[in-house]
């Protein structure tokens, strides 16, 4: 028995994992024939509970307002602050993550991407577009210069869309999906001050979908507002208290203050899905701001850039050719006290809001059909302007970008671009510090700014509407601004792709109809899936002695009296040496467990240890 078998030790055993990244094509047919699946999802105010079944009528959500929330609450929702509690985190800076009012997933099924999708290797043809990853989990059409778009989100220091603005379209239903708290009986800690309690008669429940009863016409950002129920309340407190923030949508998350706006769909995207805009109205003196910032008080010889779609109205009457109707201005309404006043600037009083006169590095505004961009040191102003209206009182939308471009040190240049397109340009005569301590106001220059008698009565509040605004602390050549305009969104992604989880989804407004939407999926899929594999390893060792003879029967001699098998003649010479064909391995129970096959018979030798290594995958 033992010159047939021969125990391994642990040594002469080896388990090695790997990754192997297999490649998968598919055309349309064979990808849903191997369960590759397309959804298109969206959002909806209405309760969850009306999408949890298959009863009229909505029909076991035919939305997939399901699937969309779970795709927010897991990769999406609050990703610049709750980075790290998001599935299938990449590069923080380079991952763009902005889930619109829709989306469509492309979903393929875990034995085929295996523990992940390879970076750099899903491609796929969809309707008039070609798309790939980028390894940083954003999708781009293929061709696509990164380099030909504002790339670097340190650089945005603002940022507003806004991109959850759909959920305020309604204002009849509660903002936000949560818990409404009501009567119990039970004492409940006041939020504001927990050693406050007040007197609850019910319990809580969910809200998303409920009627507001206090529903406003416009939406303000919500500042210590209380909101009472139907029952007494015994220390009178509030039951719910609601101190909600609003933010930009950068990565510095600067704090808003919007007043009176509303919030609607604008003409920008795709058939089916458009991106939000802001409403501003006049007459209610809407109004956002964000208080001053060092990011966007750019000084002297800075370069920055401020891009935004607008489209005024002229819903009151022909303006005035002498009204200016401000649509962003770090001007004009002083905010914040600590930052440094420029020389010969008086620090104003003390209060919440004062008057700021003197430098400001940007105003933009309107007067009749043109667009007037400016800046001032306190000493000298530089303004230029471009019409970017149509005769009379037509209105549209189109997109601005405002840069002040050049060498620091060196001759700035003042510029307008509309539609992608140069209007206006003039080279900066200023000397002194441009900065200020007012605040960045939009739609508005403030609601405590005068300006002195003779523009008394012409600051107006802007008429129309606003989105997609972004200030970047850098300038743009012309084939970036073209990006800018034709994008919306400035930004080259169409979506995302989350490797680890086998799904990749288009988000962008301007895609969501023709990329992966019902019947218009795909032409061809390409991607590699990373599976991970592991290699056994057995060491056969032989040494001089063993495994010299053979088992091939044809070397025995059979005695039909004896009953007994010889060994031939031929084998038994001191020349005789056996070849090997085969190895096999067993177990304890010697039950054969795997056979290796040898590519050509190796000689046995008595004069030199052999050792054989057998390898397979699983």
């Amino acid at each position: 028995m033992a010159y047939v078998y021969k125990k391994f030790t642990a040594q002469d055993k080896a388990i090695i994992p790997f990754t192997a990244h297999k490649q998968y094509n598919f055309n349309s047919s064979s990808a849903a024939s191997n369960r590759i699946t397309f959804f298109t999802s969206s959002y909806t105010s209405e309760s969850i509970s009306l999408y949890t079944s298959a009863s009229a009528p909505y029909g076991a959500d035919t939305k997939n307002v399901v699937k969309y929330n779970q795709l927010d609450h897991l990769f999406y929702r609050d990703y610049i602050i709750k980075y790290n509690s998001k599935k299938d985190k990449n590069n923080f800076l380079k991952e763009r993550r902005d889930l619109y009012e829709k989306a469509n997933i492309l979903s393929i099924p875990s034995g085929l991407c295996g523990e992940e999708l390879y970076k750099k290797s899903f491609y796929i043809s969809a309707s008039a577009y070609e798309l790939i990853d980028d390894t940083y989990g954003n999708l781009i059409i293929s061709g696509t210069n990164i380099n030909d778009y504002p790339n670097d989100v340190q650089q945005n220091v603002f940022r507003l869309y806004p991109i959850k603005a759909f959920k305020d379209y309604d204002l009849s239903v509660y903002r936000d999906p949560g818990y409404a708290v009501v009567v119990t009986g039970q004492s409940i800690p006041f939020p504001s001050n927990p050693q406050i309690t007040h007197t609850a008669t019910s319990k809580q429940f969910y809200r998303q979908g409920t009627n507001n009863p206090d529903a406003p016409s416009t939406y303000s950002t919500s500042r210590n507002k209380y909101y009472f129920g139907s029952a007494s309340v015994a220390t009178n407190f509030p039951l719910n208290y609601d101190n909600t923030k609003d933010f930009e949508d950068s990565y510095f998350r600067h704090e808003l203050e919007y007043t009176d706006v509303n919030f609607s769909k604008s003409t920008l995207g795709s058939t089916n899905h458009k991106f939000s805009q802001i409403d501003f109205n006049s007459t209610n003196k809407s109004t956002i701001l964000c208080d001053t910032k060092e990011q966007f008080n750019f000084n002297l010889n800075q370069n920055f850039s401020i891009s935004f779609y607008v489209k005024p109205s002229f819903a009151l009457g022909t303006p005035n050719t002498t009204d200016k109707r401000y649509i962003i201005a770090k001007h004009g309404t002083q905010t914040n006290y600590s930052e440094n006043v420029p020389v010969g600037n008086a620090q104003p009083s003390s209060g919440s809001k004062k008057p700021f006169i003197g430098s400001f590095p940007f105003e933009i505004y309107m007067i009749s059909q043109s667009l007037y961009f400016a800046r001032s040191d306190g000493k000298t102003t530089d303004t230029i302007n471009g019409e970017i209206t149509a005769s009379g009182t037509a209105a549209r939308t189109s997109h601005i970008l405002c840069q002040v471009s050049g060498s620091v040190g060196g001759s700035q240049k003042m510029q307008i671009y509309f539609d992608g397109t140069k209007i206006a340009e003039s080279t900066s005569t200023l000397s002194k510090q441009t900065k200020n301590p007012a605040g960045l106001w939009i739609g508005s220059r403030g609601p405590e700014a005068t300006f002195g008698n003779s523009e008394s009565g012409n600051e107006k509040y802007f008429h129309g509407s606003i989105s997609n605004l972004n200030i970047w602390s850098t300038h743009y050549n012309q084939t970036q601004i073209n990006n800018i305009s034709e994008s919306i969104n400035a930004s080259p992604y169409v979506g995302n792709i989350f490797y680890k989880h086998g799904f990749a989804t288009i988000t962008h407004p301007k895609y969501t109809t023709d990329i992966l939407s019902g019947s218009n999926s795909i032409n061809t899929l390409q991607f590699q899936g990373s599976h991970l594999i592991y290699e056994h390893e057995f060491q056969c060792h032989v040494l001089e002695h063993e495994f010299n003879n053979t088992q091939n029967k044809t070397t025995l001699k059979r005695n039909e009296a004896l009953n007994t098998d010889k060994i031939e003649s031929f084998a038994t010479s001191s020349f005789f040496k056996p070849y090997v064909t085969t190895i096999g391995l067993y177990n304890d129970g010697y039950e054969l467990l795997a056979i290796a096959k040898l590519a050509q018979p190796t000689r046995m030798s008595d004069e030199t240890d052999t050792t054989f290594v057998v390898r397979w995958d699983t």
